[in-house]
C-alpha cells in the first residue's frame, strides 16, 4: 500500500507556477503588439465610422417619385431644393442633373455621371485601408514571431539548455503576436468586403434613381 502510494505521488507533477490570465499572455508578445495594435484602431475607426455613413446614405427614400409631381407642375427649383435637402449622394446626383435642365439630355447624363463618380469616391474614402491592413497586420504578427524564434535559439546557445520548457515557454509567448496579426487582418479584412457591398448597393440605388429621372425629363422632350 504505501509503495503503491508513493509511486502515485511520483508519477503526479505538481504544478508551482500560477496560470497566467489571457491578458498577461497577451502583454509577453513583444513590442510588435504596438503597430498592430495601431493597425487595430485604424480598422476599428474606419469601419464605424464609414458604416453609419454608408447607412444613412442607404436609407434615402426614393426622391424621383417624390420630385416628379413638382416636375410636372413645372416647379424645377422646388424640385432642385427637395434633392439638395436630402444631402445624401443620390439627392446630389438628382440635384446635378437637375441643374442642367434646359441642356440637351447628353448634358444632364454626364453631369450626374460626374456627381456619381464623386460621390462614389467620397463614400469609398478609408476603404482601401482595410484591405492594406488586411495585408500588412499579419505579417507584423508573423515578423514578432520570427524575432521571438530568433531570441530563444540565441538564448539556447548562450547557455546550451536546449529543453523543451524553455522553447516552449518562450515560443507561446511569441505565437501571441501572430495570433494578433491574425485577427486584425480578419476583423480587417471582413469589414473591407462589407463596406464595399454596402458602396455597391447605395451605387445601384444612385444608378436607378438617375435613370428614373432620365426617363422623366426624355418624356418631356
Amino acid at each position: 500500500m504505501m509503495s503503491f502510494i508513493l509511486l502515485q505521488t511520483i508519477q503526479e507533477p505538481v504544478v508551482t507556477h500560477q496560470a497566467e490570465n489571457m491578458f498577461q499572455i497577451i502583454m509577453k508578445g513583444g513590442w510588435i503588439l504596438i503597430p498592430i495594435f495601431f493597425l487595430s484602431l485604424v480598422s476599428f475607426w474606419v469601419i464605424f465610422e464609414r458604416w453609419t455613413i454608408l447607412k444613412r446614405a442607404s436609407r434615402t427614400p426614393d426622391l424621383v417619385k417624390v420630385i416628379n409631381p413638382m416636375l410636372k407642375e413645372g416647379k424645377l427649383d422646388l424640385a432642385i431644393n427637395t434633392c439638395e435637402a436630402n444631402n445624401q449622394p443620390v439627392g446630389k446626383v438628382l440635384a446635378a442633373g437637375l441643374h442642367t435642365v434646359g441642356f440637351t439630355i447628353r448634358d444632364i447624363q454626364d453631369a450626374m455621371e460626374t456627381e456619381a463618380h464623386q460621390q462614389v469616391d467620397y463614400l469609398s474614402r478609408g476603404v482601401n485601408y482595410l484591405a492594406i491592413i488586411a495585408t500588412i497586420a499579419p505579417m507584423f504578427g508573423f515578423l514578432g514571431t520570427i524575432f521571438g524564434v530568433i531570441k530563444i535559439f540565441y538564448n539556447i546557445s548562450l547557455t546550451d539548455n536546449i529543453s523543451i520548457g524553455i522553447i516552449s515557454g518562450g515560443l507561446y509567448q511569441k505565437m501571441v503576436s501572430s495570433a494578433s496579426g491574425l485577427l486584425v487582418g480578419i476583423i480587417a479584412f471582413a469589414g473591407y468586403h462589407l463596406l464595399n457591398s454596402k458602396i455597391d448597393r447605395i451605387t445601384s440605388m444612385m444608378e436607378k434613381q438617375a435613370n428614373d429621372l432620365m426617363g422623366i425629363l426624355r418624356s418631356r422632350g
